[in-house]
């Protein structure tokens, strides 16, 4: 098989990753292509996908927005042209606090940036905070976090990062932080699991042999390491949904999504009539 038409193969496998869910990062479809077993786990075979679908977007065989860059995004002053305007933009953004009547607090804490579209989209219906850490958080960030949290109490986070040396250790690191500012919340890692990478048959990693850590995490669990990016995107998906469900009273939630409505067309009525 030559070149020409590898390529060809990983385009048309890109499209079907990115048919059943986008936008996505290059990084997650050429995981996504991994686990689907189109293409090997290698440096070399990444590059190959990120420029097959730079191919594919200027030739019209992917459209651009379903590749997503989360790093580079511009920076621009939001501005509207009169209050009517104004007035859609904060129907959209006003929410009421949920949190008021719930039997406890939920945060949902990732560490990689590429998949946090997907995290974004489904705890927005749900009020829950997203955290993003990129790889290990910032003592600032964690300082903040046990402000929010106070000491803990009723408080769950939710956290979803990589199954390897490193990610196992940044979840339990979380505690040890967090418990340095007197603050101790409860503390699920909700993916990736060692019964994730078994269930799934997910394409593993060798373990990084300048990994620190490496030696404890290989004799506990074996020479396996899984990104989070290779869980398919549905399974991802239901997981959050479900973690988050659990843990809300779903009849006080509709009681203030119904409460928000009517606070909304009010917002409307009285900023359309200042216009």
């Amino acid at each position: 098989m030559g070149k020409h038409a590898k390529t060809l193969m990983i385009i048309e496998e890109a499209k079907q990753v990115l048919s059943e869910y986008h936008p996505q990062t290059v990084r997650q479809v050429f995981y996504q292509l991994v686990s689907r077993q189109v293409i090997e786990n290698k440096r070399s075979r990444y590059q190959a996908v990120s420029n097959a679908l730079v191919g594919a977007r200027k030739g019209g065989e992917i459209p651009w927005d379903w590749i997503e860059d989360r790093l580079r995004r511009p920076r621009s002053v939001s501005m509207w042209d009169n209050l009517a305007g104004f007035a859609e933009t904060a129907k959209r953004a006003y929410r009421r606090n949920v949190w008021d009547g719930q039997p406890g607090y939920v945060e949902c804490w990732l560490e990689k940036d590429a998949l946090s579209g997907i995290f974004e989209d489904l705890l927005h219906g749900y009020g829950v905070t997203l955290n993003v850490g990129r790889g290990y958080d910032g003592w600032s960030s964690i300082r903040n976090a046990a402000k929010r949290y106070r000491s803990g109490n009723g408080v769950t986070v939710l956290y979803f990062g990589d199954f390897d040396p490193s990610g196992e250790n940044m979840f339990e690191s979380l505690w040890e932080r967090l418990e340095f500012f007197g603050c101790k919340p409860e503390i699920i890692k909700c993916a990736l699991t060692v019964e994730d990478v078994t269930r799934y048959n997910l394409p593993p990693n060798a373990t990084k042999e300048t990994d620190t850590r490496r030696a404890a995490f290989v004799a506990k669990h074996g020479d396996v390491s899984v990104e989070l990016d290779a869980l398919p995107v549905e399974v991802l998906r239901e997981r959050i949904v479900e973690e988050v469900v659990a843990r809300l009273d779903l009849r006080e939630l509709q009681a203030v999504r119904e409460q928000e409505k009517e606070d909304k067309a009010r917002l409307v009525e009285l900023l359309t009539d200042a216009a």
